[in-house]
């Protein structure tokens, strides 16, 4: 089951393909399948029960571009870097958590961090298993690959919207294509180095480039990563040809994984329901105060997970209008 599932995320072909038949009003009419999918489900909430398998930890919610289909444009949010103690904090009660993943990465960019080498150092010193990044990598010049990779760096994920010029001007304003992709060949380099993804979303402007991304990084990128657009819980605009509705069915949406399997941590503390939550509108915690297994046992996050789970998202103005849908959870 792994192996299909990774299968349909890295497919240019099959994953809008398998979007469009997992939300497809025949098949969840289908008893059967809602009776195996809801399955799936239990078993993916009852294993993130006690932690979370994946906390996202912004080490600032800065970033170096303006990308089209990002909100940060337009986030009134105050900006800032978080605190050392703060994270020092966080990184004390991971140290004995069964966490998989430590993402240092949150609405912004990472490498805008002045802190980022040293929180991943601290962060290993720690014993969490995996720390990775989510980069459009145009501050990931040599040296910064070196520190990072040096400091323990597990993994990096790229943001690479376009295979020239051309389109990625046009999908990620701000940056140059010619030191991204510089700077990943060199990442792609070094010896030793971390787990690189390369990550494409999917517009009209850049279907064409997928093959090009492939035949490019395909060989040396530990995986490539094909997405749909994101609308950020209808925060940002996006076409409906680059996006892949799950609204067939909308009479008993599914819950949402991320409120099982993912704990996110804004730079001053402030812990969202959800990563799309740029604004941190609907908030279930301040991790200055309270634990995080507190936080993610706590009443705030149960009160919207039953909602869920008794299908009553559309009570959430945020979820409501989300339309982010994980293939088979």
């Amino acid at each position: 089951m792994s192996d299909l599932l990774s299968a349909l995320q890295d497919s240019n072909e099959l994953r809008p393909v398998a979007y469009r038949l997992l939300s497809s009003p025949a098949l969840n009419r289908s008893r059967w399948y809602r009776w195996l999918y809801r399955r799936r489900i239990r078993s993916v909430q009852r294993s993130g029960g006690s932690f979370p398998r994946v906390v996202a930890i912004e080490g600032t919610n800065r970033c170096n571009a303006a990308c089209v289909m990002c909100g940060h444009r337009t986030m009134r949010r105050a900006q800032g870097v978080m605190a050392w103690p703060l994270y020092q904090r966080l990184i004390a009660q991971l140290r004995a958590a069964p966490v998989e993943t430590v993402l240092l990465s949150g609405f912004g960019e990472p490498l805008c961090d002045p802190d980022l080498v040293r929180r991943v150092a601290a962060a290993k010193a720690a014993g969490l298993p995996r720390v990775g990044i989510v980069t459009n990598a145009a501050l990931l010049a040599p040296p910064a690959a070196r520190a990072l990779a040096a400091a323990g760096l597990d993994l990096v994920h790229v943001s690479l919207d376009g295979a020239s010029a051309s389109t990625y001007g046009r999908l990620r304003p701000g940056l140059d294509f010619d030191i991204v992709t510089a700077n990943l060949d060199y990442l792609l380099g070094l010896r030793p180095r971390p787990a690189v993804h390369v990550q494409m979303t999917l517009f009209k402007e850049n279907r064409g480039d997928a093959a090009a991304i492939r035949r490019r990084w395909g060989g040396r990128a530990d995986r490539l990563i094909f997405r749909q657009a994101q609308d950020w819980a209808g925060q940002v605009e996006i076409p409906r040809p680059d996006y892949t509705p799950h609204l067939a069915a909308r009479q008993a949406p599914p819950p949402c994984r991320y409120l099982w399997d993912q704990l996110n941590i804004y730079w001053d503390g402030v812990v969202p329901a959800c990563c799309l939550d740029y604004e941190a509108e609907l908030t279930i915690g301040d991790a200055t105060a309270q634990s995080l297994p507190g936080i993610w046992r706590g009443d705030a996050l149960g009160r919207i997970r039953e909602l869920h789970d008794r299908g009553g998202r559309d009570r959430i103005p945020l979820c409501g209008n989300c339309r982010y849908f994980s293939v088979w959870w």
